[in-house]
């Protein structure tokens, strides 16, 4: 074999061996492109995914506080309607406070007396009660007698009424209770008062609340 068949050999062997070697580069460089590709669309589907979520995690948090915010704001309005209301009640009740007590001082008093008296004795079923009364209002002279006798007549038991020696600390009314103690029907006019801003409370606070909860 001459020089020239194995140079043409060489040349074959080194031109196969260069595609051969172009051909695992090419191959290399378009699986490394793919690659490059497939980890690109990784990286944004978790860009985005990361994304979305921090929008809903901010989305959540703005919707939290613009709830804790509105809730914040009903206990508000309502804290400043119950003062509202208290401030609504404690008003009436001072002015009834004074009506009470320039009417103490009227000359039907005493027939409101009496019929406190009466009532309180119904109240504590008859029988042997004494009258407490403060000390402006134990100096008024009372049909303790009569108003007994119907009490009696009432409840079919004897009754008999005293005056006490004892006075209380009162606006005025009375207070009927039994020598032991046991027995105890407070109608003062402070517990009168009492009983009517118990009475009062719920209805303004249906006042108040029956519009603005709406």
């Amino acid at each position: 074999m001459t020089e020239a068949p194995y140079s043409q050999l060489i040349s074959k062997i080194l031109e196969d061996a260069k595609q051969q070697a172009q051909g695992i580069v090419d191959d290399a460089k378009n699986s490394s492109e793919r690659l490059l590709e497939q980890k690109r669309r990784e990286t944004e589907e978790k860009a985005k995914k990361a994304c979305q979520e921090i929008l809903r995690s901010t989305e959540d948090e703005v919707e939290n506080t613009i709830h804790r915010e509105s809730v914040d704001a009903i206990i508000k309005t309502r804290w400043i309607l119950l003062s509202e209301k208290r401030k609504i009640i404690d008003d009436i009740i001072k002015k009834a406070e004074q009506r009470f007590q320039a009417f103490t001082k009227d000359e039907a008093y005493p027939q409101i007396l009496e019929r406190l008296i009466e009532e309180a004795t119904l109240a504590a079923g008859g029988g042997k009660l004494e009258i407490l009364l403060n000390k402006a209002d134990s100096q008024t002279k009372l049909p303790t007698k009569e108003i007994a006798k119907r009490v009696s007549s009432k409840l079919g038991v004897e009754t008999v009424l005293g005056i006490s020696e004892k006075t209380i600390d009162a606006l005025g009314g009375i207070i009927v209770q039994s020598a032991d103690g046991r027995t105890k029907i407070d109608n003062t006019l402070g517990y009168i008062l009492e009983r009517a801003r118990r009475k009062l409370e719920p209805a303004i606070t249906t006042m108040l609340f029956a519009e603005k909860t709406g």
